[in-house]
């Protein structure tokens, strides 16, 4: 009797189990399905491969405009491209990235793509965003951006300890768990008045106070940070390899930082090309929706002078 009951119930719990598993997977199909429906940034990241080999023809002078928010709200690729005749240009600007991120999206959509070739890559940063000890996200790396392949060495794309490496095996697993975050925020939107609002509010509140965003965390009483460019050298030194100039633009922000001089260093180095935007005659207050991110006008301004540099830069490299 004991040993029939005991056996009726591990086949309940192994129901149990394999209905659990079926939910997740049908939850998971079903937001592989319809993620780029959740958010205006997951459709950008879904549409990437297209939009980089539209642009990126071998046959044509091709540039890519590269960044996060920063660039997306500061940047005009029309106002770019048409200041350079002849020269397609693409933009690719998913929010929250930094290096770590942008690595990824190079080495997998720029450097390993045969079909694709740009003659030039200009990066939009802030603060520390290229720098080796830039914030990593093992989740955003592991669901969005990065591929299993890259855990053969996992800190060359910056994961540092078996947790990292855990949350980025699960986050390119389980879409479900790569897309948490879109998900809280989805709910709270539909359930939480002016939640948004409240969110960029926070955000920017904390811009211009402590650590700068894209800074790894910095334990109180630690000795001060020195960042080191490395991992960005390299990638600079692959996509030179491909025929491809790279560009980095330091953005204007509201609150004044420091372009570190172990990044000048590789204008020499490297031939890097550096081009400091974060004063530009003309811009104010008034031209930005928060502590970082410019508005339309602000955008219009920024891209403009951005361009004129651009073609100087491109000009003398010719």
């Amino acid at each position: 009797m004991t040993s029939r009951l005991g056996a009726l119930l591990r086949a309940t719990e192994t129901r149990v189990v394999f209905a659990l598993l079926a939910a997740i997977a049908l939850v998971d199909i079903g937001l592989r399905l319809m993620e780029s429906r959740l958010s205006g940034n997951l459709a950008h990241i879904a549409a990437i491969p297209e939009i980089i080999e539209a642009a990126g023809k071998p046959q044509r002078h091709s540039l890519l405009l590269l960044g996060n928010s920063l660039t997306h709200n500061g940047v005009s690729a029309s106002v770019v491209g048409g200041r350079l005749p002849n020269v397609s240009v693409a933009k690719v600007t998913p929010d929250g990235t930094g290096l770590w991120d942008w690595q990824c999206l190079l080495d997998h959509q720029v450097i390993e793509r045969r079909e694709v070739q740009f003659d030039t890559v200009v990066i939009g940063f802030a603060w520390h965003l290229l720098s080796d000890q830039a914030r990593h996200d093992p989740s955003r790396l592991g669901g969005l951006y990065c591929r299993m392949s890259d855990l053969a060495n996992p800190r060359t794309i910056g994961l540092e300890t078996g947790s990292d490496i855990g949350e980025f095996v699960a986050a390119a697993v389980l879409r479900t768990y790569a897309l948490r975050d879109t998900l809280r925020n989805r709910f709270f939107q539909l359930v939480v008045p002016s939640y948004e609002t409240f969110t960029q509010a926070g955000n920017a509140a904390r811009a211009g106070v402590g650590a700068q965003p894209g800074d790894a965390p910095h334990e109180a009483g630690a000795p001060e940070v020195v960042h080191t460019y490395r991992t960005f050298a390299e990638l600079v030194d692959r996509l030179k390899s491909k025929g491809t100039q790279v560009i980095v633009v330091a953005m204007p922000v509201q609150s004044d930082y420091e372009i570190d001089p172990a990044l000048r260093e590789l204008e020499t180095s490297r031939g890097l090309s550096v081009i400091d935007l974060r004063k530009v005659a003309g811009l104010d207050s008034s031209h930005y929706l928060d502590e970082m991110h410019l508005n339309h006008a602000g955008q219009q301004i920024l891209s403009k002078v951005l361009a004129a540099d651009l073609h100087a830069e491109l000009a003398s490299a010719t």
